[in-house]
Formats: structure tokens, C-alpha cells, sequence
């Protein structure tokens, strides 16, 4: 019995050691094995602003904190991305456009896109910012003119697309059908509104 005395005696440390080790072992073990979070639906790759949400795009994550308003798959399934989503972004109503995205901007709104020549034009433009789009003669031999004024963006390409770049902007039908004949013979580029 003296022996196991004096080799606790002279090895205390060591033992207190060994014994802390293993009581921090057991406690990341039960916090690994509960993980305490709340599940919610992420997107399980990048998405491109605009891209419509299939059932391959979502998986469920458990997340210490849930966001605000996030959204069940079958709330995100189907609808149209706001921005660009990188992987791992819980879907929230802010992160998608509601199937009824139009409703709010009155009668006769229509959601228009049109090509931007490169992202630098978009740097810093937010879904939700009001711009205005001008119209732009690759030739110079006309002056540029703003064909849209203080319209809505809905929508943002993601930067990796290949040529211009298409941004959804909400306008009226007239303003539309304008972008669109102004497109053919022109450029665009925005302008934020004041």
C-alpha cells in the first residue's frame, strides 16, 4: 500500500493531468453527440441570382442560430433566387422571390432583364436598389439615353456568367418593350437612382 502512496505522491501531477484529459475527452464527446443546433434548409451548392430552386439544390444543416424567417423546402422549392447563393446559405423569404413578386408594384409590372456587358458595371447594386438604365451607342455616333427610370432590381447575375449579364428589374410593359427595341441597337448600363 506504500508503494501505490508513493507513486501517487510522486506522480500527482501527472495523474491530475491524465484525468483533466479525459474529463475534456468526455465533454467534447457528449457536446459532438448532441449537437443542441436547430435544422434548416441551405442551399447545397452556389446558385446563380435567378436560378429557380429544385429539390437537388437544398439540404438540411443544424445551425446554432436560425435566421429570421427561414424557409422549408417546400417554401424554397420552386421559387426564384433574389442574389447569388453561395453553398451552405440557410433560404430565407429575402434570399428568394415570392411567387407573387410582382404584387406589390401595382398594375401592368412586368419583370424585365437585359444584358449588362460585364459585372463592373454592377459593382455594389443590391436586389432591391432603384436604378436607372441607359441606353448606350457602342458606336458613339448617338448620345446615350435613359430608357427606364428609378426601376426596382430583382434580381442579380452572379458574376460567373459567361458574356453580358443579365439583370431582372421590375418595369411596365411600355418601359419593357422600350428596353427591348433600345437593345437592339445599343448597350445598357445603370445608374443608381438618389
Amino acid at each position: 500500500m506504500d508503494s501505490i502512496r508513493r507513486f501517487v505522491f510522486l506522480h500527482h501531477r501527472l495523474l491530475a493531468a491524465i484525468c483533466t484529459g479525459l474529463a475534456v475527452l468526455a465533454g467534447l464527446s457528449a457536446v459532438r453527440q448532441s449537437p443542441g443546433g436547430v435544422s434548416v434548409v441551405v442551399a447545397r451548392y452556389d446558385l446563380a441570382s435567378g436560378h429557380i430552386v429544385e429539390k437537388s439544390d437544398v439540404r438540411v444543416a443544424t445551425l446554432t442560430n436560425a435566421p429570421d424567417h427561414a424557409l422549408t423546402s417546400s417554401r424554397a422549392i420552386g421559387r426564384r433566387v433574389a442574389g447569388p447563393m453561395r453553398a451552405g446559405e440557410p433560404f430565407t423569404d429575402y434570399r428568394v422571390l415570392r411567387p407573387d413578386a410582382l404584387d406589390g408594384y401595382g398594375e401592368g409590372a412586368v419583370l424585365t432583364s437585359i444584358s449588362i456587358p460585364d459585372a463592373d458595371g454592377l459593382t455594389g447594386l443590391q436586389v432591391g436598389d432603384r436604378i436607372d438604365v441607359v441606353a448606350v451607342d457602342p458606336n458613339g455616333e448617338s448620345k446615350a439615353e435613359v430608357v427606364a427610370r428609378d426601376v426596382e432590381v430583382v434580381t442579380i447575375p452572379s458574376g460567373e456568367e459567361s458574356d453580358a449579364l443579365a439583370l431582372g428589374i421590375v418595369t411596365t410593359e411600355k418601359v419593357a418593350l422600350d428596353l427591348a427595341s433600345a437593345g437592339l441597337e445599343s448597350r445598357f448600363t445603370v445608374m443608381q437612382s438618389s
